[in-house]
């Protein structure tokens, strides 16, 4: 084997040749390691962009989400107040229509009453002076009939049938016998009892009975029959001997009324306010009329209802009130009185009978 020498000279070409092959290499490395660099992404870099954009779509989605819900939400108004006015005009139009057949019903009751009046117009009215042979149920006003097998006719006569208010009959008071007879009020209560003694039914029986303080049968008979023409004188001329005077008390006559007759079945009461006397007052207004020796409106609405709660269960109570002023609660609870007994309550113009 050949061995060189430093003193060859091919030994220093090929050095430097060596040495520039290797600087030249080196630099080829340098710049192919730089540009793959400069190429290559950051993985923090790239997270972190993927994570703002995927934040941002976040938000887009949440932001999207809202509208939508509003919008959800503004049809959920829309409907509802769709259904809401459906649903008013569907009650407004079946209002319209219960409205239209009530006035039909009306209109259709208005009718009938009319046809009633007419056919009563045309019905012969007795007059005072005719005989009290009565006409059964007919010739009868605003509902008002006499009707009933055993009918009991009670009568008012305290003083203050006499006059339509206090004044008058504070001032009637002083009157004689003969002269109270002769009151405007008597004498239309005397009208009202024949009135009602003439339309008493052929087959029935009537028991008259007057009342104030005390009370008293009127007629021959306990039991009086229509038919018997001189048995009805005899009652309405003791009716017409009879003096208003006195106070009120209901319960002596619905007593002395039923004691006479223990069967009637039909009660007419004729009077003009709630009663003044009687029993089972509370204690409040019983000491209160002991100490003044009046009795307040209060009080005597007290002893109605005490009056009606002894009343037979079975029997029928009629009312005429011819009112006088200052009771205020005589037609509410006389009327209540007789429409629990299935009765009538009139209280008619002062022009009849």
């Amino acid at each position: 084997m050949r061995k060189f020498k430093r003193s060859d000279p091919n030994f220093g070409l090929t050095s430097l040749l060596d040495a520039l092959a290797c600087g030249l290499g080196a630099v080829l490395l340098i710049l192919i390691v730089i540009k793959f660099k400069a190429h290559t992404t950051d993985p923090t870099e790239q997270l972190e962009k993927l994570q703002a954009e995927l934040a941002a779509g976040q938000t887009e989605v949440v932001q999207l989400q809202q509208s939508l819900d509003e919008i959800n939400e503004l049809i959920a108004m829309e409907t509802a107040e769709q259904e809401a006015s459906e649903q008013g005009q569907s009650e407004t139009e079946s209002q319209q229509a219960k409205l239209l057949q009530n006035i039909a019903n009306e209109m259709a009751v208005v009718a009938n009453l009319e046809q009633q009046l007419a056919a009563m117009a045309k019905l012969p009215t007795p007059s005072d002076a005719v005989a009290l042979s009565g006409t059964g149920n007919q010739n009868y006003i605003t509902g008002m009939k006499v009707e009933g097998k055993q009918i009991g006719i009670l009568v008012d006569k305290s003083a203050s049938m006499m006059g339509d208010n206090l004044v008058e009959v504070l001032r009637y008071l002083a009157l004689s016998d003969a002269q109270r007879v002769q009151t405007a009020k008597w004498q239309r209560t005397i009208r009202t009892a024949k009135w009602l003694l003439a339309r008493v039914p052929d087959d029935s029986r009537v028991t008259v009975v007057t009342f104030s303080e005390d009370a008293k049968r009127l007629g021959k008979n306990d039991r009086n029959s229509p038919k018997l023409t001189a048995s009805m004188r005899a009652i309405v001329s003791d009716l017409g001997a009879v003096v208003p005077d006195g106070g009120t008390n209901l319960q002596v006559g619905l007593a002395e009324l039923f004691r006479i007759n223990n069967q009637i079945t039909d009660v007419y009461l004729i009077t003009d306010g709630l009663p003044t006397l009687g029993d089972g007052l509370s204690l409040k207004c019983r000491n209160i009329f002991r100490s003044s020796k009046s009795i307040s409106s209060v009080c005597r609405q007290e002893l109605l209802v005490a009056t009606a709660q002894r009343f037979p269960k079975n029997v029928t109570m009629n009312i005429i009130l011819l009112p006088i002023e200052g009771d205020p609660h005589a037609s509410a609870l006389y009327w209540e009185w007789a429409n629990s007994t299935y009765g009538t309550f009139l209280s008619p113009a002062s022009e009849w009978p």
